[in-house]
């Protein structure tokens, strides 16, 4: 199958081949998966290589570990495969006859918080609409919908890009999970002071969110130190679920991971999340995707009465 030129060197067929030899590290496992010989297989490879001036694998122990150049490329090339299978699904869907569809994406904290039930309930409501949902990193996530392989994403704290409309949700909160009997727990709100000696789980620096709680602690004099780092809010709320430490996260994800003998206290600071829907600037949405984003806003102003309920419910002791 000849596929997408990249410049005058590659085409998506020989990138397929690059990608199914990374993921089973032998070019027997990639022959397997892609139906073909294992000699054309090995043959591709070593033309690649010889295109490109560079190897793409080290043999270790019979095995095919892939250089970090392979990686970038593979990483690099990924939106040429969303935009092939999104074109075949597309093709599928006209031929079953299905009247319409929802490609969402969105960071971990909603796709675990928010949309699971969304989707579920709008699923029931309109049987015949196939959903597909995209889970990825902020900047990903925005990517897709820039691409149009997504017609709609849900994001914390999304920055501007030239090609993208926001639609506000809603503002969520920073609140504190934590042990009901850590001392925490007793106070009105929890600042970066408190915080400071605590063994703490939260977003690493090195990205947008966990950039806006450092800077926050910065403004109390206070440096931002986790001990545990995590990329996405709920990884971190679900540490302290499994009973270390304490989260300093959004309001969803504290809500999510809350369970008996946990509590969620409210964030002294001022520092709050923008929760947005973004869409192409070029493209006006269709009802459909209107119609879900509506549903996911109903959703989350729900689910946020109950975290609010429950961050403000009488102290103990």
């Amino acid at each position: 199958m000849q596929g997408y030129p990249i410049g005058d060197m590659l085409n998506l067929r020989q990138l397929e081949i690059l990608r199914a030899v990374v993921q089973y590290r032998t070019t027997v496992g990639a022959a397997e998966r892609l139906g073909m010989s294992q000699p054309s297989i090995s043959n591709t490879i070593r033309h690649i290589e010889t295109v490109l001036g560079f190897p793409l694998f080290e043999r270790i122990s019979n095995r095919l570990s892939p250089t970090e150049e392979a990686l970038i490329l593979l990483e690099e090339s990924e939106p040429l495969f969303m935009l092939r299978d999104a074109v075949n699904q597309r093709a599928a869907d006209l031929r079953m006859g299905r009247i319409g569809r929802i490609r969402v994406a969105s960071t971990s904290e909603l796709s675990e918080a928010v949309l699971p039930r969304v989707i579920a309930d709008y699923a029931k409501e309109h049987p015949r609409i196939q959903i597909s949902l995209e889970t990825r990193l902020l900047d990903s996530v925005l990517q897709v919908v820039e691409n149009g392989v997504a017609d709609v994403a849900f994001a914390l704290a999304p920055y501007e890009r030239q090609a993208l409309n926001y639609e506000r949700v809603v503002v969520l909160r920073a609140v504190v999970l934590c042990d009901e009997n850590d001392p925490l727990a007793k106070l009105e709100e929890v600042g970066p002071k408190d915080l400071a000696e605590r063994p703490m789980v939260g977003p690493q620096v090195a990205n947008r969110i966990g950039l806006m709680l450092a800077d926050s602690f910065r403004a109390r004099g206070i440096d931002y130190r986790p001990n545990i780092e995590t990329r996405f809010m709920n990884a971190a709320a679900r540490i302290v679920r499994e009973g270390w430490g304490v989260a300093l996260v959004d309001e969803l994800s504290a809500f999510t991971a809350l369970r008996p003998g946990l509590v969620i206290r409210p964030y002294a600071a001022d520092l709050s999340f923008e929760l947005s829907a973004a869409l192409p600037k070029t493209k006006t949405p269709s009802r459909q995707t209107q119609r879900f984003i509506k549903a996911f806003r109903e959703r989350v102003e729900a689910r946020l009465a109950e975290v609010r309920a429950e961050s403000l419910r009488p102290l103990q002791g």
